[in-house]
């Protein structure tokens, strides 16, 4: 019994080696067939396919007419048949692999999908089909009913049900003998057979038992199954369109001579003429679209502009899988040999879009690759306004190995609409590509479109940089779009500079806050005073989100807590109240109030003086008031010396004197620095900023606080104010008491020109002369220079 059963199973498994499909669910469908249907797949590539199978044991008064439709179907190769891949018979099944299709039957169930225009373009192509088999094969169907059309994924309607079909010049025709055997073949058959059997076809002529047949077929399209002959001579046309009822009574005559052919039945829904009442009905934009797709490659131009209008204008008729089966690999041909151009593109985009990725790389992504490599311009250019469509189909290796080194082409290309799309293009494919492209070259190209003589260029340049930022590589992210924005600021072109400034204010947590408060912000400003308001709006609403980050860090930062604040007081005076202070005593309450307590420790001078032993000689109240009009004096006369013009900045040096200050400098300068690196951008140094008003680099400060304070605007009428004279060290605790007014004090009033001029009052008394005395005597004990002498020279 094992012996048995492994016989068994060793002859199936080289059955079904022999026969490479696989049978998967069947299809439930009338049963008026000797056939039983499987959805199934070829299992060397997983091709969906429809397996045909006749159970021999089951059926073997009926092994003749199978093998006969096996015979036909394997030689018979029109159009409207079903394409057969493979055929096999055992000893108990005879199979059949076809193209997957599916029965009328079942598609009839569901209306929707076969509105009136659809059956009358199926029946067409069934109808051409039958005229063939009449004519050039000199053949009956014999066979012609609902259960033997199938639609396929294409939505076209395909003629099987070989069983019977016989030719008029076989020795042993088929039909004559077993027609009968075909199922509820007594409910098809035309009056003449049911009244005289299948014989009476050979004494008529062959194609009018087809013709009836293909009448009861248009009723069931329709209508849908009938059960007797008389329904078909009924007057009433139930669900058959009008135009179509007229021809259709011809074709199901009682009387075989009065009978119209298919032939016939074809040659009138074509006519273009309409002389004749009826006819007519096959012009309909399905069909007549349908027919023109086979010839689209070798159509002149004039001919597909309108065929591919004509397609737009029908498209929503045809079944989804007619367009994407049928329709779209005839344009991909056309645009890949046929010249079909933008156009045909346009239209095999459109129709792939419901086309699932891997049918797309199928059908359509080979020759969109290879067209991006084609000399044509305009293809290029379409082909890159179309990316969107179709990138996300594209496998990433694909994209970097093929697709982006032809696109590269574009960034070079004479015409400046290719080079500015193919800007644009890098924002769709930009997700695609590898680092190593990206961040080499890419990057190059855009460096060179950023100075594109094409104002519009180099704008859609910087926003593209503006979006892509956050693709770049983090180690020379910051550095390139430094330099790319900077650059865009100095643009002629306002939509470059507003672009530039809107780059940065949307990828401000990029940059470090150190390169936000040393880079950015000095290139920022000068936008603020510019020419154009919007450029001045934008600038501002930028420069608040740099100032904000930059804010936020410096809070973070912890104090050092090393040195006491300038603006506290002494030990001495810890605890004394004063009614009221000056601003220079009050350190924060301006930045002149800040520079000159600053400059009063910088030159070693303590708000108390100190006497190097001697003990004082005035009282308590005395010297502080002492104090009070030394540190108001001085504020004073500061005050003035800073907002001066004939001020100047200078730097301090290693040959300044004992008070840290150079006797003899000058004015800061700032130096420019070219830009060296032409088209890329990896020139930018951390130590310059690229001044936005006029391409140069700032020269940074030294770390001395008082480098940082550029000169005050001098006014035109003023003279500058020479410098002053080094002081020898030996003669600086003596000028003082020599230069010094004795007891004038001074106020400033305000000129005609602007200046501050001396007030003299005599108002003064013998306490004030003591007064200044007493200070002239403090200067002196501390060996600092007196007024004019640090006030000349700061």
């Amino acid at each position: 019994m094992d012996f048995l059963k492994s016989a068994i199973t060793s002859i199936a498994a080289k059955a079904n080696s022999a026969f490479p499909y696989t049978s998967g669910e069947k299809v439930e469908f009338r049963n008026d067939t000797i056939w039983n249907i499987y959805h199934g797949t070829r299992r060397s590539d997983n091709t969906p396919c429809t397996i045909f199978e006749f159970d021999i044991n089951a059926q073997r008064s009926r092994l003749t007419i199978a093998r006969n439709a096996t015979k036909k179907l394997r030689t018979l190769r029109f159009p409207g048949v079903i394409k057969v891949l493979d055929t096999y018979e055992s000893d108990s099944f005879i199979y059949i692999a076809a193209e997957h299709v599916v029965p009328l039957d079942v598609a009839i169930q569901n209306r929707v999908v076969l509105n009136d225009e659809v059956i009358k373009w199926g029946l067409y192509s069934i109808a051409n089909t039958v005229k063939l088999i009449n004519v050039d094969a000199s053949s009956i169907h014999g066979n012609i009913r609902q259960s033997s059309i199938f639609i396929t994924d294409s939505g076209e309607w395909k003629l099987s049900g070989f069983e019977v079909l016989t030719s008029t010049k076989d020795e042993d025709p088929v039909i004559y003998t077993f027609g009968g055997l075909v199922p509820e073949a007594g409910r098809y058959a035309s009056p003449e057979v049911a009244k005289s059997g299948w014989d009476i076809l050979k004494k008529q002529p062959h194609d009018l038992l087809d013709s009836y047949l293909f009448g009861a077929l248009i009723f069931e399209a329709f209508n849908g199954i009938f059960t007797t002959s008389d329904q078909l001579q009924s007057s009433m046309r139930k669900q058959i369109p009008s135009e179509l009822f007229g021809p259709f009574k011809k074709l199901v005559q009682q009387v075989p001579q009065q009978r119209a052919s298919v032939k016939q039945f074809v040659d009138l829904g074509r006519d273009i003429s309409r002389a004749t009442p009826g006819s007519g009905f096959f012009r309909t934009d399905m069909i007549a679209l349908s027919e023109s797709v086979d010839s689209l490659s070798v159509q002149s131009e004039y001919e597909r502009e309108a065929f591919l209008k004509e397609l737009q204008r029908v498209r929503e008729k045809f079944p989804p899988g007619y367009l994407r089966l049928k329709v779209l690999p005839e344009l991909v041909k056309c645009f890949e040999f046929g010249g079909g151009g933008p156009k045909v593109l346009a239209v095999m985009l459109d129709i792939s879009q419901d086309m699932l990725p891997e049918e797309f790389q199928v059908a359509i992504a080979p020759t969109i690759v290879k067209m991006f490599s084609s000399p044509d311009r305009t293809i290029r250019l379409a082909l890159l306004e179309s990316l969107p469509k179709f990138i996300e189909s594209l496998p990433n290796k694909v994209v970097n190995e093929k697709v982006f080194p032809d696109m590269l082409t574009g960034f070079t290309d004479i015409a400046p609409a290719v080079r500015e799309q193919t800007v644009k293009a890098v924002l769709v494919i930009i997700s695609k590509l590898s680092d190593r492209n990206i961040n080499n070259d890419l990057l190059r190209h855009l460096a060179k479109t950023q100075n594109d003589e094409q104002p519009g260029i180099r704008t859609n340049t910087t926003i593209c940089l503006g979006k892509i930022a956050h693709n770049l590589g983090p180690h020379t992210r910051s550095r390139v779009l430094i330099t790319a924005f900077t650059r865009s600021l100095r643009d002629p072109f306002v939509h470059a500079r507003n672009a530039a400034l809107m780059a940065l204010a949307v990828t401000v947590d990029i940059f470090s806050p150190e390169d936000c408060s040393n880079k950015l912000l000095p290139q920022i400003c000068p936008s603020l005073l510019d020419r154009e308001k919007i450029i001045r709006v934008q600038a501002h609403k930028t420069l608040e989100a740099y100032l904000a980050k930059v804010y936020a860090h410096a809070a973070t930062i912890p104090d050092a807590g090393s040195a006491q604040p300038i603006n506290s007081a002494p030990a001495s005076l810890a605890g004394t109240s004063k009614p009221q202070e000056s601003a220079a005593q009050t350190a924060g309450d301006s930045w002149a109030g800040w520079a000159i307590n600053g400059f009063t420790k910088r030159l070693g001078v303590d708000d108390e003086p100190k006497n190097h032993g001697v003990p004082s000689l005035t009282t308590a109240s005395e010297r502080e008031s002492t104090d009070s009009s030394l540190s108001s004096a001085n504020a004073t006369k500061s005050v003035g010396n800073i907002l001066s013009p004939a001020l100047s900045v200078t730097r301090p040096s290693s040959a300044s004197s004992s008070l840290g200050f150079g006797t003899t400098g000058g004015a800061a300068k700032f130096e420019p620095v070219e830009d060296d690196d032409d088209f890329g951008w990896g020139g930018f140094d951390d130590d310059n900023t690229i001044s936005a008003a006029n391409g140069n680099s700032v020269v940074p400060a030294e770390e001395d606080d008082w480098a940082a304070f550029d000169e005050p605007t001098r006014s035109a009428s003023t003279p500058a104010r020479p410098a002053a004279k080094a002081i020898p060290a030996d003669r600086t605790a003596h000028v003082s008491s020599a230069r010094s007014p004795p007891t004038k004090t001074t106020s400033t009033t305000r000129t005609t020109s602007g200046a501050k001029k001396p007030m003299v009052t005599k108002s003064h008394s013998i306490a004030a002369h003591k007064e200044q005395k007493k200070k002239e005597s403090l200067f002196a004990d501390t060996g600092a220079n007196d007024d004019d002498g640090w006030g000349d020279g700061w």
